[in-house]
């Protein structure tokens, strides 16, 4: 068994230790409404709650929640002639983004379990290469005892950077931007506890796509990922500080790994890209805050990647952003001690809940004798929560890129509708 495993190990055991847990009850990845909206609440129409009972059922032995999120995008942009030299033409693109739909819930006998199945078409975690449909999450979770926590085993999120462990659609800016640095799925196992009235948090697994691949345990890359949460300063669910540190452990399948990634954006090519590296393995440190005051938010992620590459010196290579957002009027998102993050704006007026975003992000690709390119993006949006399932966003980029020698520049525009059930 690897070293990292052990390591893994000792650190459950000590976290279970120094502390007495309680879990949380419900840890499924649809967001609890408030009261159900009468048909015209907001102003603008959407479907009455009263035509959406039959998607939801608690019963005795059994429940059951149905959600979906279709998303459809339409983005452009605007290139100097480095940025064409560098990336190529990047082509005017409308598209159906996703078109997801879940089902999750629980089975309540002697030894009850928590289960989540969610299919979609055409998802960002998907390449040209693979299938149109295809399996997003479907995984079962299990209690291990009230102080004891829960396992989750299945094609789940590594648990690993705040982008990613929480859903897209709760963010405030539209688009991942360390996707580099962690992988959207995975098949494996992964351990969660919680401590202090939940407002500590914990988790730990262990993945690999060996059968699903079709490859041998062998062939096939073992990752490792953890990630702790606290909330240091909690007045309420809508003003509080939470920090977090998370790591991340894989082994390069074939002895070949690979960072790239794109220019905040689903339909880019790849900005930056070190190409293939002979590397052994790669080490991942991630480090994220939240501050949530009032209208005001600010989230900050930073992850440092350690490249353990063979016959040559090791490489480091980064990534941070820093987002800032403003609710002009209506609530602001509010804190869920169950999955660590922050849930979507539930508007409560009519005119819906506007929000403006600002971020700056950067991807650093360069170390040694590597040139992925340097990724430099700002990013203007403005989100407009129209009730409690449309969102509608526009928003303006700009990515300055350095890398073959050359610095360039890419305006990027973005417009987004978005149903979220």
């Amino acid at each position: 068994m690897p070293r990292i495993t052990y390591s893994l190990f000792l650190l459950l055991v000590s976290f279970s230790c120094f502390a007495q847990f309680n879990e949380p009850v419900d840890s499924t990845q649809t967001q609890v409404l408030g009261s159900p909206e009468k048909s015209g609440t907001f102003a603008m129409p959407d479907v009455p709650k009263g035509w959406l009972n039959w998607t939801n059922y608690d019963g005795k032995h059994f429940s059951y929640k149905l959600g979906f999120a279709p998303i459809v995008d339409y983005t452009a942009f605007v290139q100097d002639s480095d940025s064409k030299t560098q990336v190529g033409k990047q082509n005017n693109t409308f598209e159906l983004r996703s078109a997801r739909i879940n089902i999750g819930g629980a089975v309540k006998t002697k030894l009850p379990f928590r289960y989540f199945f969610s299919v979609e078409y055409k998802g960002f975690d998907r390449t040209p290469e693979e299938n149109a449909f295809g399996i997003t999450d479907a995984y079962i979770e299990v209690p291990i005892g009230s102080a004891l926590g829960k396992i989750r085993f299945g094609k789940i999120k590594e648990t690993f950077v705040y982008e990613m462990v929480g859903d897209a659609a709760n963010l405030p800016h539209t688009e991942r931007i360390l996707n580099p640095f962690f992988a959207s799925r995975n098949i494996g196992v992964m351990y969660m506890n919680y401590a202090f009235d939940s407002r500590m948090s914990f988790a730990a697994g262990w993945y690999n796509n060996w059968w699903v691949d079709g490859q041998s345990f062998k062939e096939s890359a073992n990752t490792y990922s953890a990630r702790v949460t606290g909330l240091p300063y909690f007045a309420n669910d809508t003003n509080f500080l939470h920090l977090g540190a998370s790591f991340r452990n894989t082994e390069a399948e074939g002895n070949v790994f690979r960072y790239k990634g794109k220019n905040e954006s689903n339909v880019t090519d790849y900005y930056v890209d070190t190409g293939n590296i002979d590397a052994k393995q790669v080490w991942n440190a991630g480090f994220e805050s939240l501050l949530s005051v009032q209208k005001w938010s600010f989230l900050a992620e930073y992850v440092n990647s350690w490249c353990d590459v063979l016959n040559g010196p090791n490489a480091q290579f980064n990534g941070y952003y820093l987002t800032t957002s403003y609710v002009f009027k209506g609530a602001q998102r509010i804190y869920d001690k169950k999955v660590a993050y922050a849930r979507r704006i539930m508007p409560d007026h009519k005119g819906g809940s506007w929000e403006l975003v600002a971020r700056i992000s950067k991807l650093d690709m360069d170390d040694k004798n590597i040139e992925g390119g340097t990724l430099n993006k700002l990013y203007l949006g403005l989100n407009w929560w129209a009730t409690h399932y449309w969102r509608v966003t526009t928003g303006y980029g700009l990515g300055q890129l350095k890398k073959d020698g050359l610095t360039s520049y890419t305006n990027s525009f973005m417009v987004r509708l978005q149903w979220i059930y």
